[in-house]
Order: C-alpha cells, then structure tokens, then sequence
C-alpha cells in the first residue's frame, strides 16, 4: 500500500535542528507569497525558542524539542494563511515599546511614530504639558508620549470598550501614568469627562474611504477592526470634529497634530487653515508621503 502524504506538522516534528525548522519555513512563507520570508521565519522562530535572530545561526544544529517545533509549525501556519505577524506574536513594536495587539485594535504603523516625532516637538517647550490622544487604540500614541516625556500629563480616549482595555494592558505592563477614557468624537456634545486645558491634542482617526476597503492589503483589511479603519463616505468628517473638540478643549496656543491619509493632506490643511488655526503645516513619512496635518490655536 503507497504511503500517505505527511503533513506539515509532521515534517516539523521530525526537523531535528534549528536550521532545519528555518528552512522549511522560508519555503513554505516564499510558496505562500508573503512578505519577508526569511525575516519573519526568522522571527517567529526567536521567539519560540526565547533568544534572537542571531543564536539561530549562531547554533544551526541545536535540536529543537518537538513541543517547540509543533509550536513554531502552527505559528507557521497562521502566517502561511495571511494572519499578521503581530497578530501571531500578540505584540508589535513602536517606538522601542513592546506594544500588546489583538484583533480589537489595529496595529501600530511605522508611519505613525512620525505623529509622536512631530508631538513632541509641539510640546518640546512646555513645562508638564496636558495630552489628549483621541482614538487611542492600542493606547501606542499616548504611551510614546508619556515614555518619552514623563512629566506629561498623558489623557486618552476610544469608542471601543474591547480597545481601552487592550490599551490599559499595555500601560500597566510597561508602568506607564496614561488615563484611559471612553469618548465618541462624533457625538453631538463633547463628553463630560474628556480633560480640558490641553496643551496638545493628537489623533491617528479613521481616515480611509469606504469606498477604498477593497484596495487595502489584505492583511490589513480583513485583520484591522474596522472601526479603526474606516471614515464612511466623508474622508474628512473625523478631522471636522477634531478641529471643534480643539477649540473647546485647547488652551490658546495649543496645538492639533493628526495622522491623515496621504490623498487627503491638503483637503486636512486646507480645513485646518480654514478654521482659524495658525502655523499650520504638513509633515512627510520615511516613505516620503504626506502623513501629518498639524496646527496651533490662536
């Protein structure tokens, strides 16, 4: 009788080396078409084994028990099948923190620490300045601020229960003074409890169309909550809103900084400019696309 086909997991029990672990799994990720094969085998594989990238080649022949190999192959095997590997890891890094994720926030993007660069440089001259994050997620904008400027008084707000309680993890993991709150920027009267007098309001809102939802990656589309993604039919609603909590919330002189979406910078500036706000200007990502709209109130 011919032998049946042995699976992947068997494969994987059977890989009695580091090497041989990684090398399968780059082939599997190349055959899948993702990203970074090689980088995210290698990833996943560091941290099955709790060390770094560089001890895997260091030590290639150091078997691999076979609780472990089965652990690597299913993580593997979510990443075959498109799940991001934040996902997969339950953490993302930014800005040097080690950022909890799961499917009720969206991933922190590389582009967005270019929000907290720009932050801090708002606030760079001001003595414990009060921050507001709105649409706080992960809490990633707000931790970074309070991390990188101790003597902020650090406030920030979501829609989403399930995210504030991610959000709140991730403060008490890395001992960082945040207060979470939840708030709805689209609704008709600024809620009771969001803090006034602020020197600093930032915001990574919904910006992407609706009718956008089909172009996106889909590691991103079906994986981001879409409450985090999507700004309905008007791009620029959220940024509307925004600008009115600045002028209620702001103490003169204080200052909006926003993620937008790279088509929609100058429709953000110009709505910026409109309102009255002073100094307004639009920053660039590494990639070299319009990512941030900030402005001062007058």
């Amino acid at each position: 009788m011919a032998n049946s086909p042995r699976s992947a997991p068997d494969e994987a029990a059977e890989a009695s080396t580091q090497l041989e672990l990684l090398d399968r799994a780059v082939r599997r990720l190349e055959g899948a078409g993702r990203e970074a094969p090689r980088r995210t085998a290698e990833w996943l594989l560091a941290e099955v084994l709790g060390g770094d990238r560089a001890q895997i080649y260091a030590h290639p022949e150091r078997s691999v028990g076979a609780e472990a190999a089965q652990q690597y192959e299913e993580m593997i095997e979510r990443r075959e099948q498109g799940e991001p590997l934040q996902h997969i890891l339950e953490y993302a890094s930014f800005r040097g923190l080690r950022i909890q994720v799961s499917p009720d926030v969206m991933v922190p993007r590389p582009e967005t620490e270019t929000v907290v660069d720009r932050a801090l440089t708002c606030i760079e001259n001001t003595e414990q300045p009060r921050v507001l994050d709105v649409g706080t997620g992960s809490g990633c904008i707000a931790l970074a601020l309070k991390h990188e400027r101790p003597d902020a008084v650090v406030s920030a707000c979501d829609v989403s229960s399930d995210a504030l309680t991610v959000a709140r993890g991730n403060a008490e993991a890395l001992q960082l003074d945040v207060q979470f709150l939840e708030a709805d920027v689209l609704a008709e009267e600024i809620p009771a409890n969001v803090p006034r007098d602020l020197d600093l309001l930032v915001s990574n809102p919904p910006y992407i169309p609706n009718d956008e939802a089909d172009t996106l990656p889909p590691v991103v589309r079906e994986y981001d909550p879409d409450v985090s993604l999507f700004a309905g039919d008007d791009p620029l609603r959220f940024y509307r809103a925004l600008v009115d909590w600045a002028r209620a919330l702001c103490v003169p002189g204080g200052t909006v900084v926003f993620e937008v979406h790279a088509e929609y910078a100058d429709a953000v500036e110009n709505l910026l400019r409109r309102e009255g706000l002073a100094d307004v200007r639009v920053d660039e990502d590494l990639s070299g696309r319009p990512r941030v709209v900030c402005g001062r109130r007058e």
